[in-house]
């Protein structure tokens, strides 16, 4: 092979490439153009078939949404809106009643406290009675020694007796009670 023959087949390629190229452009320009016509024929026949009933379905969906927003207005909303703010009652109530409770507590405490008080005072300051047959239960060694030296009896005996005009043997006879000697 000649020098001559190599620097020429390279050439050769490119020329039989771009004639190639050329040849294919060609065939693919009218097939282009062709399928842009033959897309806008589809098109234009889709949006023919479907615009009618894509007119119908509104025409039969608009009175069914109308009648759905008035149904959520007069009955939904309002049930909602009540429950919204029955929850937020709730909410400020249960708030405000458990705010109260220390209060409630403390004030009780300090009534009882106060109560207590009040109570002790009154115990305290009233005379003691004593219980009922307390003059059986005095015997010869609760007497005490008078001024004269003989035996005189307690201070609450000389009390009943005076009261009684001396007559305890009689009392305790009536209650039921006999005093032994």
């Amino acid at each position: 092979m000649s020098l001559m023959t190599r620097n020429d087949a390279p050439a050769a390629w490119n020329a039989r490439a771009k004639q190639r190229a050329l040849d294919t452009y060609a065939q693919v320009v009218p097939v282009a153009k062709n399928a842009g016509l033959t897309a806008r024929q589809g098109y234009d026949v889709v949006v023919a078939w479907a615009t009618p009933r894509v007119l119908d379905a509104r025409v039969w969906a608009a009175p069914r949404v109308e009648q759905a927003g008035f149904a959520v207005r007069d009955k939904i909303a309002p049930a909602v809106s009540a429950a919204l703010i029955e929850a937020s009652h709730r909410l400020d109530d249960s708030r405000s009643k458990r705010s109260r409770w220390p209060w409630m507590l403390a004030g009780v405490g300090l009534l009882a406290a106060a109560g207590s008080a009040v109570a002790a005072i009154v115990l305290k300051r009233r005379p003691e009675i004593e219980t009922f047959g307390a003059e059986d239960q005095m015997t010869a060694d609760s007497a005490m020694p008078g001024p004269d030296g003989g035996a005189t009896p307690a201070s609450g005996e000389t009390a009943r007796g005076q009261a009684n005009g001396g007559a305890d043997e009689e009392t305790s006879a009536a209650n039921g009670r006999m005093r032994t000697p």
